[in-house]
C-alpha cells in the first residue's frame, strides 16, 4: 500500500525522487527512515549509537504500521 499524496512530506518526497533518479530505488517509507536517521546523526554526531538506531527503527515501524492501519479503517 502506498502513502497517499496528501500525506507526503516535501522533504521525504524529494529524497525519494532524487534517489530513484540516481537509480537507487527506494519507496516513500524508506526515504522517511533515511531522513530520520540523518537528522539523528546530525544531532548526535559521534555519539550516535546502535541504541539510537534501534529507537529510530522502532518508532518508524510503529508510525507506518499505525498509518496503514488507519488507511484500512478509512476504507471500511
Amino acid at each position: 500500500m502506498d502513502v497517499q499524496i496528501k500525506d507526503r512530506d516535501k522533504e521525504v518526497e524529494y529524497l525519494r525522487m532524487s534517489c530513484n533518479m540516481a537509480e537507487l530505488g527506494i519507496d516513500y517509507t524508506q526515504a522517511d527512515l533515511i531522513i530520520r536517521v540523518q537528522k539523528s546523526l546530525s544531532e548526535l554526531g559521534d555519539n550516535f549509537s546502535v541504541k539510537d538506531a534501534s529507537k529510530i527503527m522502532v518508532e518508524h515501524r510503529e508510525y507506518w504500521k499505525n498509518y496503514f492501519e488507519n488507511l484500512e479503517k478509512e476504507k471500511k
